[in-house]
């Protein structure tokens, strides 16, 4: 009857020390080494900042300021685009106008692309996009963009 009392709380003293140690190794091993994935985020995965319908905002692409306002609905989205403070665009996006070109010049600034809505009806985001080459006045450099402004929820 010794024997065995004394052969299962060795194996108890083992099972707990065994148990401790993978905590332990779980505890130090970073996450990162768990699931590593070193390929770059696909474009689809990027997402825009999402702003409530009803609002405001703007961005700045060099000399190029694009401000846009989306109506309380979220079905109209105003763009107006200035150059160097100057005002050089101003045109309503809508599902039955959805894309507004542009090439626009004021001074030594330039810029010229298109700026795009696409309307989808809640749980899917609402985006307006860019696609434009804009200008940097100081160093006469051109710079793409391409890719979301900003997104928001039509609830209806």
């Amino acid at each position: 009857m010794k024997s065995q009392t004394a052969y299962t709380n060795r194996i108890c003293i083992i099972n707990i020390l065994l148990k401790g140690l993978f905590i332990m190794m779980l505890i130090a091993l970073p996450n990162t080494t768990l699931a590593q994935e070193n390929s770059p985020i696909p474009l689809q995965k990027i997402n825009a900042p999402l702003a409530e319908s009803g609002s405001s905002g703007e961005r700045y692409f060099g000399d190029l300021l694009i401000h846009y306002a989306i109506d309380p609905t979220g079905k109209v989205v105003l763009c107006t685009l200035y150059l160097s403070t100057v005002l050089v665009g101003v045109e309503s996006l809508t599902a039955t106008n959805p894309v507004y070109q542009f090439d626009l010049k004021s001074g030594a600034s330039t810029a010229n692309g298109n700026l795009s809505i696409y309307l989808n009806f809640s749980p899917q985001v609402s985006t307006l996009k860019a696609d434009l080459t804009y200008t940097v006045k100081e160093n006469n450099t051109s710079f793409p963009y391409k890719g979301d402004l900003i997104g928001w929820y039509i609830y209806n």
